[in-house]
């Protein structure tokens, strides 16, 4: 997909399959979700990893333990978090389509049902207007771009939020929202007024809203990042 982004001067094109944006010329583009991934999250993962492994070992708990079952178990962890990017994949695309008016009926797996449902319930409280959707962002000044979940007026005041589907608020997510922001704005010259991450519980159908109070350290530590990110992309060509 190619996007035209200011007044048609810059042109980007997006590989769904590899999640990759490049320039006019073919050059790489470093994505806001690149960036911030180069944050440590190994501590918590770790942890969750080894808890998913024995989840699925007690499962197995009748089976004999072999290598190949304990290879299983030591995947498991992939499994499950390949399960939760699609069916919070899913959960986007669907408030997006209701967005754009071009709703769906519901799906049949409960969790996606549940994101919706929570979702629905996040509109009919706060009833926002709406304005773009799923709208590439680009930084001329940083070089990087990516996909923002949406704008909208909400009691009165533009707003960007980030949607989420996971089980907590991490604080990378600010950064996130903070490196959305900055492209945003660059490009627009309009200021957003509410920066929020909401988050829709796939387990319980219901949401919450964390709102970020001082965005501008979120936008200092975000284009922090992005030095390191460079230099570890020049690195891995050494090794």
């Amino acid at each position: 997909m190619q996007y035209k982004l200011y007044n048609g001067k810059i042109l980007i094109d997006f590989d769904k399959e590899k999640h990759k944006f490049t320039d006019a010329k073919g050059n790489n583009i470093l994505s806001v979700t690149k960036i911030t991934g180069i944050i440590d999250k190994s501590p918590a993962l770790m942890g969750w990893a080894v808890k998913s492994m024995g989840a699925y070992l007690l499962q197995e708990k009748n089976n004999k333990i072999t290598e190949e079952l304990i290879g299983r178990a030591k995947r498991e962890y992939r499994n499950i978090s390949r399960e939760a990017k699609d069916k919070g994949a899913a959960i986007h695309d669907w408030i997006h389509q209701w967005i754009i008016g071009e709703t769906s009926d519901m799906p049949d797996d409960e969790q996606i049902v549940n994101g919706i449902t929570a979702f629905l319930k996040f509109q009919k409280k706060h009833k926002v207007a709406w304005l773009e959707t799923e709208r590439v962002v680009y930084s001329k000044k940083y070089n990087y771009g990516g996909f923002l979940d949406s704008i909208g007026i909400m009691d009165g005041k533009l707003i960007l939020p980030d949607f989420k589907s996971s089980n907590a608020f991490y604080p990378e997510m600010e950064l996130q929202v903070a490196g959305y922001d900055i492209a945003y704005t660059e490009e627009t010259k309009k200021p957003i007024q509410k920066h929020l991450i909401i988050r829709f519980g796939k387990d319980n159908g219901e949401f919450d809203i964390k709102e970020i109070n001082n965005i501008e350290k979120s936008r200092k530590g975000f284009l922090g990042l992005i030095p390191a990110v460079k230099r570890l992309e020049e690195l891995k060509k050494e090794y």
